[in-house]
């Protein structure tokens, strides 16, 4: 007793003395100092009771059942279609978010397209549908609202019953040796009790050729033609019988030329219309599980529209003489028709010319002596239906002439009834240009007659005064 009593002491002291060193106060529970005496193990059996009291404590009960006589699925075939029902056995409304996770027993599928998953409401529930998702763990298919995002949730009045048809199809993707999936219910919201896991036979099928593209996107250019890996793959039942696929781009202004490479590296092209082609057969079938692989290579012709740019899926037909091939997953190959450097056209050849012959103008100006009003000659340029007219010098305000005026020759079209008078300001002097009719011509060679008779009568008459005076 007394040794019982001074182990208690002692760590009851270290305990206060780890509170002292750390400096913070710790509340400890009383169970913390209490005597270590060993306690009875509880009975297995316990865990079990406190799930089931966990199971029986939650308002929602779900349930996912497949129909009475279910066969074996098969790829490409019509799938299994299962009922899920979900029970609010509480006095409340209750969300639901309900989802089946589809797992493949064999390999895991490398392919996003090996399965397919569907929904609609058959009583209770607002309309509904399906939504596929893929993540790390494999594939989930919700349940939701119509055209809800994947965070929506059912509101199951109380006492109330929702009902769902759930189809599952799996595609020629999935591994040939998968034999089975599990479809496993799932809620997030924890408050329901979801019935156990479905193992789902899938059989062999014979028609389950799957086709896949590497790389699966690309682009064509005049300069760059493309390639890619064409696999056909068979998850099916094995094929003995020769296989002869057909490739095709869908039918636009880009023309599209097809080479597929030969076993010792060279290429073959290969023969086609309208962007499509035979392939070479596969003479010794495919094996279950076992693919077989074409290099192809894709090139540019011409454009034979106004179009530049296309964009199309590329993808082997469905339908061969040993079944169908799933074309899930074509590759979005696109065409660039612009030309970076565009083909230059031939420029004409320039031819020599000689040009027309130009005569200059003669006309000089005249120099006059000082006191008599002259008018230089001038040539007129030569002309079919033009004739030179006298050139009129107008007087300034002195009646002498000045020396060095300019004069511009008077030009007459006899072609045009109506005239235009142009009046052109030299340095000392004025001259007159006139086209026009005929009569004008007569009219002006008049006028300056007289000009000149008046000028000279005044010059007579101041000369015989100046001789008068002297």
């Amino acid at each position: 007793m007394l040794a019982h009593s001074l182990t208690r002491r002692s760590r009851l002291l270290a305990a206060a003395t780890l509170i002292a060193a750390t400096g913070v106060t710790v509340l400890a529970p009383t169970a913390a100092f209490a005597d270590t005496t060993p306690a009875a193990v509880a009975p297995a059996s316990a865990a079990p009771a406190a799930k089931a009291d966990e199971n029986a404590a939650k308002p929602l009960a779900a349930t996912l059942e497949t129909a009475p006589g279910q066969a074996p699925i098969t790829r490409g075939g019509e799938g299994a279609t299962m009922k899920l029902t979900v029970t609010n056995n509480s006095d409340q409304e209750q969300q639901y978010h309900p989802a089946i996770s589809v797992t493949p027993l064999g390999t895991a599928p490398t392919s996003w397209s090996w399965i397919d998953f569907s929904a609609k409401e058959i009583s209770g529930a607002e309309e509904s549908y399906g939504v596929q998702t893929f993540g790390s763990s494999g594939f989930t298919g919700y349940v939701l609202p119509k055209n809800a995002m994947t965070f929506r949730t059912f509101t199951v009045p109380a006492r109330t019953t929702y009902s769902w048809s759930v189809t599952v199809k799996v595609r020629a993707a999935l591994p040939a040796d998968n034999t089975a999936v599990k479809l496993t219910l799932l809620n997030d919201r924890d408050n329901s009790t979801n019935s156990a896991p479905i193992n789902l036979p899938v059989a062999a099928h014979t028609e389950a050729l799957f086709q896949h593209f590497s790389p699966s996107d690309g682009t064509i250019k005049f300069d760059q033609p493309w390639e890619t890996d064409i696999s056909l793959l068979n998850n099916g039942a094995t094929i003995t019988s020769p296989i002869t696929p057909t490739l095709r781009y869908p039918e636009t202004d880009a023309v599209l030329k097809l080479d597929v490479q030969r076993p010792d590296g060279t290429w073959a092209a290969i023969v086609g219309a309208n962007n499509t082609w035979q392939l070479p057969s596969v003479t010794g079938g495919i094996a279950k599980g076992e693919s077989y692989h074409y290099k192809a290579r894709l090139s540019l012709v011409s454009l034979t529209g106004t179009g530049t740019f296309f964009s199309g899926w590329l993808s082997l037909m469905p339908n061969t003489d040993q079944g169908t091939i799933d074309v899930a997953e074509g590759a979005l190959v696109k065409v660039d028709g612009y030309r970076a450097t565009p083909t230059p056209r031939p420029e004409p050849t320039p031819t020599a010319t000689t040009p027309a012959p130009t005569t200059a103008p003669t006309d000089t100006p005249s120099t006059a002596p000082a006191g008599t009003p002259t008018a230089a000659p001038t040539t007129a340029r030569p002309s079919a239906t033009t004739t030179a007219a006298a050139p009129v010098t107008v007087p300034t305000a002195t009646p002498s002439a000045t020396a060095g005026a300019k004069v511009v020759a008077a030009a007459y079209n006899s072609g045009s009834q109506a005239g235009t008078t142009t009046t052109a300001t030299g340095a000392t002097g004025t001259t007159l240009a006139s086209t026009g009719a005929g009569n004008s011509v007569a009219m002006f060679g008049t006028a300056g007659a007289l000009v000149l008779l008046g000028s000279g009568a005044v010059l007579y008459a101041k000369r015989r005064r100046t001789q008068t005076q002297g």
